[in-house]
């Protein structure tokens, strides 16, 4: 059953959707291209490890893209069922509500997923262009590529929840947009804001604690909402 709702679910997903999807990384690539073209040669004078510089400057426009990503296709998402009043319709047939939400959720995993495997792609197509001598650091790509995304997951969780709950999109997009902006003012910032986990810093320097802490979170958050949705009524 839980497939079946996939397949709809996926079917569901608007062309603004996939512009999303593929904007965000072109968005990020675009911006870190003008900030090499800008600066580059005062970048490179900043550390030796020219891919690890890199990777610093990708994650600055990685995160606040990510959660605004997630806070739109969330809202999306619950606009198409609250805009065709098929909430009550779905709920009324013979299908788990917790399926229903999960469903939801799973889908809107896939498609950042997507985005996520196309900054990995990306990040080292992107370095590959540089004439460096050192070697390209796949596994710290891979880290600074997916990381993020399981350490975003309270956020997602989050603002479906809100998206779901609210049949007015406008304070769930709002608060979705400040958490982006907070992001990108996070560093240094208190351990628990989980906007900063995405940016993978913390006092321990120790990027697997972001990525615990994020996919510990965001399952009580998720879990949270699920009992949430399956008791209370949605128009």
């Amino acid at each position: 059953m839980i497939l079946r709702l996939l397949r709809t679910d996926f079917k569901k997903i608007s062309i603004g959707m996939w512009i999303l999807v593929f904007l965000g990384p072109i968005g990020i690539f675009a911006l870190t291209t003008v900030n090499y073209l800008v600066r580059y040669d005062w970048l490179i004078r900043q550390t030796d490890d020219y891919w690890l510089q890199l990777l610093r400057q990708i994650n600055l426009f990685l995160t606040p893209a990510l959660l605004l990503g997630t806070t739109l296709l969330a809202s999306l998402f619950a606009t198409i069922e609250h805009k065709t009043n098929s909430w009550k319709q779905l709920l009324a047939l013979p299908i788990g509500r917790v399926k229903v939400y999960s469903s939801k959720f799973m889908t809107i995993s896939y498609l950042l997923f997507i985005s996520t495997l196309l900054m990995f792609i990306g990040t080292m197509v992107f370095g590959s262009f540089f004439d460096w001598e050192q070697s390209m650091p796949i596994k710290e790509i891979a880290i600074n590529s997916f990381y993020p995304f399981f350490a975003a997951l309270p956020i997602l969780a989050f603002q479906l929840w809100y998206s779901v709950a609210s049949s007015n999109q406008g304070t769930p997009l709002t608060i979705g947009i400040i958490g982006s902006v907070v992001s990108m003012y996070a560093y240094g910032g208190p351990e628990w804001l989980i906007w900063k986990w995405p940016l993978l810093e913390n006092k321990w320097q120790i990027p697997e604690i972001s990525v615990l802490l994020g996919i510990i979170v965001g399952g009580v958050i998720f879990i949270t909402s699920l009992i949430h949705f399956d008791q209370k009524d949605v128009k």
